[in-house]
């Protein structure tokens, strides 16, 4: 009755440019490349409740969503030139934690991997950590990544 596990077929990584992102993604490649996974990469610009979309103008959410894609596309580029296999890369605005566990539902990810900023207590009290609120309701396992 033992049943055979499976690596997850498809990995969620995020990316926001930072150390700790950058060794996520590099992680997440040499897993998705080792088990023969997929690997998505997202990059989510913050839009959040006190910048709503429908107060900026077309021009300014052109701009917004123009910067993030360069920032997504020079992501995109270190991946492959690191000989890492990326099945798809998403750009997202938003809150970076409803995000990122949106797409991983919409894709039915089996793993979502990202990296952790850790901060000072007063700034992950006031400002909350999109980590913790990924771990705490994510549908499948996430590893967090921090550099040190």
């Amino acid at each position: 009755m033992s049943q055979e596990k499976k690596f997850p077929m498809r990995i969620l990584v995020a990316s926001d440019g930072s150390a700790p992102s950058a060794l996520a993604v590099d992680l997440a490649g040499e897993i998705a490349t080792a088990t023969g996974s997929e690997l998505h990469l997202l990059h989510v610009t913050l839009i959040s409740r006190y910048i709503y979309p429908d107060v900026l103008s077309k021009a300014q959410v052109d701009r917004i969503r123009s910067e993030s894609q360069t920032r997504l596309d020079a992501e995109v580029a270190r991946i492959k030139k690191a000989g890492l296999v990326l099945t798809k890369s998403h750009l997202r605005l938003g809150r970076t934690d409803v995000e990122i566990l949106t797409l991983a539902e919409e894709l039915d990810v089996g793993m979502i991997v990202l990296g952790n900023r850790s901060g000072d207590a007063i700034k992950r009290i006031l400002l909350g950590n999109d980590a913790e609120s990924v771990v705490r309701h994510a549908h499948c396992p996430v590893m967090v990544v921090r550099d040190e």
